[in-house]
């Protein structure tokens, strides 16, 4: 049985070989895998290779800025930098070129600068920073796909903005940052001058403290010393008034002496008795005003000594009442005591003459007359004496008044030095602290220095590192699996439309015979056309595989398991068959993850993928060529397998039928 299903095999070939009809086709088909293969990803091998090629316009309308003093315009350096990187055939024109060339399909995309675009780039130290933005503008309608090639390179354009404008930001803050650290150092020194001061103000606080303390009692003691001082001045008022009285009265006693001068002899012992009492008296007087004269004299000099030493006392109204006052009772005491010379000057020649009075009557009249002038004159005196009195009084007691307030101040006075003597020692730990802490900062700050890396770092501190498991270095290699496999596919399915994969070329002797003279046929021409495709990715694309030896050895598995497949459908059922087949061939080419990964189609595509063969060839072709993995390989090879084997036994069966059914007549093999 088997040497009859080489013979037939044979037959097959040769039948091939001798109808030219028949062998060009099978030719032309073993080049389909090629076509699909090697044209197809030979024109989209790498066109990320060819972007310089690729019209995009750009529309700088940036009007640049003024930032820190310095003019900006970060849209003509980002086009000069475009002009230096043709990663795209770069048109710079104005927004109408540019939306009159997409309208004629001039550019497949425009990228659009605004005018402000340099301004807002600026406002990030504002209070209200904006974004600056760069405009988009993709023809999808003139090639989808050149848009979202766009929208990748618009992205890389923006990181590139973003860096420059970074290290634009670094440098202007460092430098800001300099200057602060100057500053910082002149600040700590300013703080430790500070910190000497306030240390020299403590000290001064609490001397000051301890002096108004002593004013403080001083001041209490001067209170009381004032408060007896106008007691004996309104003491003085009321003896200078009767005094005053006093001398009146003598002044008409002298007149009614005159008068009656005869009663003078005989009162003129007692006179004298009494004209010397009162010249005593007047010398004691006197006496007492002249004391009373000198302590007035230093009351003055002492408050205005005590306005020498204190100003806000010096500026205090009362206080200068008080001064004001105590000179007014020096002078009314000066005044008394001139009057009381007077007095004690008229007691003594009262004296005198009533000495002469007893001595000699005869003078009593022109002496009584002196007495009586004497007399008027005392008067006078002690008039003015009582008004001086009246003014010591009331200046006493306006002095009593403001001792009392000056008390009330100088203890306030005193309760604020406390509270400044404490302050200024809170003030003294925090000057120190300060001063510490800005030298440490000033020290640290010292060290800033802006150099080109440290901008660099700033600008783009992070950097993606690829550490690629598998690479595919390019389009044409990530999607060879899917279109080798799809190919293969086709051409299994051309084959069978210019080959008949059901009419023998001679009568067959059994089904097996009949089956084995197809199958070996299809898998001839399965694998010289996937060692064609093979052939033309290697040598005409140069694609990188792998494995060599398994990446051949895998796309004649693909081959020969499309071959079983597709002949079972149209040696069974014919042209229906081929319809079966292209339907399988469209759910293939949608749930195989060729192309978009299996979790982006929908779902229920999801579930159909493990029954159809094409998922495990793209696998398959996938680790032999890019990941190397040939343990999954392997895995995939063996479904393949089983596919292949189930239905080649679906043909033999069918074969086996059919041969039995025609009951073994001779038949001419034709082909269809």
């Amino acid at each position: 049985m088997k040497f009859k299903g080489l013979r037939q095999f044979g037959k097959e070939l040769s039948a091939i070989a001798r109808n030219k009809k028949v062998l060009i086709p099978v030719i032309a088909v073993l080049t389909v895998p090629v076509m699909y293969t090697a044209m197809f990803l030979g024109a989209f091998w790498d066109p990320y290779a060819q972007m310089e090629d690729l019209p995009v316009a750009i529309i700088n309308s940036d009007q640049g800025t003024e930032f820190d003093g310095k003019q900006m315009h970060i849209g003509d350096d980002f086009e000069e930098k475009l002009r230096e990187n043709p990663k795209f055939d770069w048109a710079f024109v104005t927004r109408e070129e540019a939306v009159q060339g997409m309208k004629d399909n001039k550019y497949y995309m425009a990228i659009e600068i605004p005018e402000d675009f340099s301004e807002k780039t600026t406002s990030l130290t504002s209070e209200q920073p904006e974004p600056a933005k760069l405009v988009f503008l993709p023809n999808e309608s003139y090639n989808f796909l050149a848009a979202q090639i766009g929208n990748t390179a618009v992205e890389q354009m923006k990181g590139m903005l973003n860096k420059e404008v970074t290290e634009v930001y670094t440098r202007t803050v460092f430098e800001k940052l300099e200057s602060a650290a100057d500053g910082i150092v002149k600040a700590s020194d300013g703080a430790g001058k500070i910190a000497d001061g306030t240390t020299k103000a403590k000290d001064g606080a609490q001397l000051l403290e301890q002096n108004l303390t002593k004013l403080t009692s001083g001041t209490v003691t001067m209170q009381d010393g004032v408060s007896k001082l106008n007691t004996a001045g309104k003491q003085l008022q009321s003896g200078a008034s009767e005094l005053n009285d006093g001398a009146a009265s003598l002044d008409n006693g002298v007149g009614l002496l005159a008068d009656a001068s005869g009663q003078l002899a005989s009162g003129a012992a007692g006179a004298q008795d009494g004209a010397s009492k009162l010249a005593g008296g007047l010398t004691a007087s006197a006496a007492g005003a002249a004391e009373l004269e000198q302590g007035a004299a230093k009351l003055t000099a002492g408050l205005e000594g005590l306005a020498a030493q204190n100003e806000a006392l010096a500026a205090d109204p009362n206080f200068q009442a008080l001064i004001a006052a105590s000179k007014g009772i020096a002078g009314g005491l000066e005044k008394s005591s001139a009057g009381q010379q007077e007095l004690l000057a008229g007691a003594h020649s009262l004296e005198a003459g009533l000495k002469q009075l007893t001595a000699g009557a005869g003078t009593l009249q022109d002496k009584l007359g002196e007495a009586k002038t004497g007399a008027s004159t005392l008067a006078g005196g002690l008039t003015k004496l009582s008004g001086g009195a009246v003014e010591l009084s009331q200046g006493l007691g306006k002095l009593n008044d403001s001792v009392g307030s000056m008390t009330s101040g100088a203890k306030q006075l005193e309760e604020g030095a406390t509270k400044m003597t404490s302050g200024l020692l809170e003030l003294e730990d925090g000057t120190h602290e300060l001063s510490t802490k800005l030298s440490d900062a000033s020290s640290q700050t010292s060290e800033l220095s802006l150099t080109d890396e440290m901008v660099g770092m700033f600008a783009e501190p992070i950097q993606l590192d690829v550490d690629r498991v598998t690479e595919v270095p390019n389009y044409g290699t990530g999607f060879a699996p899917y279109f080798l496999s799809l190919g293969l596919y086709v051409g299994a399915l051309l084959i069978t439309i210019v080959y008949s994969v059901r009419e023998p070329a001679i009568r067959p002797a059994n089904g097996w015979s009949w089956f084995w003279s197809k199958a070996l046929t299809l898998m001839l021409v399965g694998t010289i056309q996937a060692l064609i495709a093979d052939a033309a990715l290697i040598f005409l694309l140069k694609l990188e595989v792998q494995n060599m030896g398994l990446f051949l050895l895998f796309s004649i598995i693909t081959s020969i398991t499309f071959m079983m497949l597709i002949q079972f459908f149209v040696a069974s059922m014919g042209n229906p068959g081929r319809f079966v087949a292209i339907v399988l061939l469209i759910l293939q080419l949608t749930s195989s993850a060729g192309t978009f990964p299996l979790e982006l189609i929908p779902g229920w595509l999801q579930h159909v993928t493990p029954w159809l063969p094409m998922t495990y060839s793209v696998a398959g072709l996938k680790d032999v060529i890019s990941s190397g993995e040939t343990t999954r390989m392997w895995g995939d090879a063996g479904l393949l397998a089983i596919y292949a084997v189930v239905f080649a036994a679906l043909t033999l069966t069918y074969f086996i039928a059919s041969h039995r059914k025609e009951g073994g007549e001779t038949r001419e093999a034709t082909a269809v």
